[in-house]
């Protein structure tokens, strides 16, 4: 039963129901104001959170932003920014970033005449590269290891060395390499320390985007330095664009500042005039999302971009034609309370009541936002109620659990849906196209797939409302689903894996494969041939999970993730890094063909989470796998066992259809000595771990922010080694050190 006075509690704490008041009050003096009324009721705005609208002026929007009650006059500094996608979500943060920008047809590398055979990094659309801390072009390698970009020459790797570094203020994230121009971004932390900017009112997080020449890899020149309001949160690069996405979370609108986020050219802001869609819903704390388009090579093509204004975002996912914009609807339990209260109580109220809601409610925004609306009628309603006898409270109480469960039959079509926006790319133009959504939430970016004329999405619906939702729908259950070009449904696969999520998930042309997890890890074969009825096929279940799937080959599928054992008390317990060989042959019964597990409790791969570290030739029988492991080992005197952490590196796999032959170890952390922490991009991580692992014709490189190593691949004998440490001192190297201050280019237009 729901106590009354303790949603009334909840519900003044949090100020939630913005637009929550019941839909049948006098709404005649709101339809006179300047902008067009918001959806009213819980199911209204849910349904709105799924339409994109487009600003026609800057009028239009300045007005809006008004409404919205977020104006401050002062500055409104201070506010915390924080990363979307979050995500992460992951993820989430937006999806995981990967390396090599090189147009490559094959898993081997660009071959042909005069150019090195070397490792594209694992990005997940042939032809859309993501953004990495390292780089390589098959000679040279660009790696960042803290605030240094280092310049490497790796060829041949027996005389591989520094040729010169770049020292940045602000920390670097992630950096391309699209022919001689080299692009540096991250999160900059010196913005107002130049004294011009100090005088920006709204004191936003600003994101830095620096384009190099390295024509001259001993001397590379800076030649353009941008600057975006807001805090990065993905990217991609295609055929000399990049594609970069920044968030602004709590926007302030300060009349003295501009409509828009900016964008600075050197000391120049430059007038870029984006198309602007937003939602027609009231807004807890909205943000803008910026979408721009930056030809890298030609500094004179105009920057074009295109804003959305949001609630939320989690991921997305790129193809060479399309960006798809993800976030799932989100529903807090006590608006629902909220409205439903007022719903039953309102008609109960006084004359004299009833219309000082319907005063306070066509207040203009500007003098009371909508959160300070609900807090003054929460007040109202509350005084009414705490003055009735207690048998009339508990009718209410009783009159208020009916009406919920009413309510959620009427929202369950609605609640934790996830909508996605299409959004078309051809040579720097960007252009809105349509939206769609499924229910449940999505995992990461390789939760999404466009193949052909169709969209492919799995999601997993989890578990929330259970007192309303009848027994078979209280536990997590995961689905996948088949849109067309307009992203309306074609087909779809619901309820699977009941009580389980998914843990990864991977597209293969006209098959999906998914894991989910729970106590045990079942691997679900899908058919998507026909997608006005895709069928799954198999499903295999084994202990353990996969957090990532690799294709080996059309038949047979790499799984990575954790060992598990399921305790006496029911708990399931890690027990160290997993790799898995699947056999899809038997669609109707796919078979783990081998098994590897590395370390125990404790032990990880940031693989698992970040796929651009995952490196994997068939050509070649190579897999290439970072790990830090722990093992169990006596106490000196032998009378208990404790975990120990025992190495940091890489192993080394000869992998056929058989399964996985150790061929060896690449130690980074010089017998598993203790290393600096370090956190940045989303991952924790130490000095020692292993982040990226490459090849360039017969000789693998290990990279982390201590070494960068170079084995042959045939026996792993070490060829040579780049020590990267902060305080190691390279002579004979160029240091050039990016200036506070950096010179602008002029304005483009």
């Amino acid at each position: 039963m729901v106590s009354l006075r303790y949603a009334f509690l909840v519900c003044s704490i949090l100020l939630i129901g913005a637009g929550c008041a019941v839909p049948n009050v006098d709404l005649g003096d709101i339809r006179k104001a300047k902008s067009p009324p918001m959806p009213r009721s819980v199911l209204e705005r849910l349904k709105a959170q799924s339409v994109a609208k487009q600003f026609s002026s800057a009028d239009e929007l300045r007005a809006f932003l008004e409404e919205q009650g977020e104006a401050v006059g002062d500055g409104g500094l201070g506010f915390e920014t924080r990363n979307a996608l979050g995500v992460d979500t992951v993820a989430q943060t937006f999806g995981t970033p990967a390396a090599l920008s090189v147009d490559v047809s094959s898993e081997s590398g660009l071959g042909g005449a005069g150019v090195p055979d070397f490792s594209p990094t694992n990005v997940q659309v042939e032809g859309v590269d993501e953004a990495d801390i390292i780089k390589t072009d098959g000679t040279y390698v660009y790696a960042l290891v803290r605030n240094t970009l280092h310049i490497i020459e790796a060829r041949p790797p027996e005389q591989a060395r520094e040729l010169s570094k770049i020292e940045f203020t602000s920390r670097p994230q992630d950096l391309y390499i699209d022919g001689d121009r080299l692009v540096v971004f991250g999160h900059d932390n010196d913005f107002y320390r130049i004294s011009e900017e100090r005088r920006y009112l709204r004191q936003s997080s600003y994101t830095f985007f620096k384009v190099f020449d390295i024509t001259d890899k001993r001397q590379p020149e800076q030649v353009r330095s941008l600057r975006f309001e807001g805090t990065y949160t993905n990217s991609r690069l295609i055929d000399d664009y990049v594609y970069f996405v920044t968030t602004n979370y709590n926007y302030y609108y300060i009349e003295s500042e501009p409509l828009l986020p900016r964008v600075l050219d050197g000391q120049q802001e430059l007038r870029i005039a984006p198309d602007i869609y937003y939602f027609d819903i009231p807004y807890n704390n909205y943000n803008f999302t910026s979408i721009a388009a930056i030809n890298v090579q030609d500094a004179s093509i105009p920057i074009t971009s295109d804003v959305y204004l949001m609630d939320t975002a989690q991921d997305m996912y790129v193809s060479r034609d399309n960006i798809y914009l993800t976030y799932t609807k989100y529903l807090n339990e006590y608006e629902l309370i909220q409205e439903i209260i007022r719903e039953v109580i309102y008609p109960r109220l006084p004359s004299e009541d009833q219309g000082r809601i319907r005063e306070i409610e066509v207040v203009p925004n500007y003098i009371l936002n909508i959160q300070e609306k609900r807090t003054k009628i929460n007040s109202i309603m509350e005084r009414y109620v705490y003055g009735l006898p207690e048998e009339e409270i508990k009718s209410f109480e009783q009159n208020l659990e009916d009406s919920l469960k009413q309510k959620f039959l009427e929202l369950q079509g609605e609640l934790q849906q996830t909508v996605i926006h299409k959004i078309a790319i051809d040579s720097g133009n960007i252009s809105y196209l349509t939206k769609g959504e499924v229910p449940g939430m999505i995992l990461n970016q390789f939760s999404m797939d466009e193949y052909k004329d169709t969209f492919r999405i799995a999601t997993t619906r989890d578990a929330r409302w259970r007192r309303f939702e009848g027994d078979t729908e209280r536990e997590p259950v995961s689905n996948l689903y088949i849109l067309d070009e307009n992203l309306d449904r074609l087909g779809a696969v619901e309820g699977l894996a009941k009580g389980e999520r998914i843990y990864s998930v991977r597209f293969m042309g006209e098959r999906a494969y998914l894991v989910t997890f729970e106590q045990i890890d079942p691997l679900f074969v899908l058919d998507l041939s026909d997608p006005r009825n895709p069928q799954t096929l198999g499903e295999l279940k084994i202990p353990g999970f996969s957090n990532y799937l690799h294709p080996y080959d059309e038949h047979h599928l790499i799984g990575l993730g954790q060992d598990t054992t399921v305790d006496e008390h029911g708990q399931v317990r890690t027990k160290g890094v997993k790799l898995s060989l699947f056999d899809v042959r038997d669609v109707n019964s796919p078979k783990e063909v081998d098994v590897y597990t590395l370390g125990e409790q404790g032990s990880s791969s940031i693989a698992e989470h970040d796929h651009r570290a995952f490196l994997f030739s068939k050509d070649r029988n190579l897999l290439v796998v970072p790990v830090s492991l722990m093992e169990k080992r006596p106490s000196p005197d032998g009378t208990r066992v404790y975990s120990q952490f025992t190495f940091s590196g890489s192993v080394v796999f000869a992998l056929d259809e058989e399964g996985f032959d150790l061929r060896g170890r690449i130690d980074h952390s010089d017998g598993g000595s203790a290393a600096t922490s370090d956190y940045w991009g989303g991952y924790g991580y130490y000095d020692n771990t292993v982040r990226r692992n490459f090849y360039i014709e017969d000789t693998l490189y290990t990279f982390s922010n201590r070494y960068l190593k170079m084995h042959t691949i045939e026996d792993l004998n070490e060829v040579n080694s780049i020590d990267l440490s902060p305080d190691h001192e390279v002579k004979d190297i160029e240091v050039f050190p990016v200036p506070l201050r950096d010179p602008g280019v002029g304005e483009l237009f």
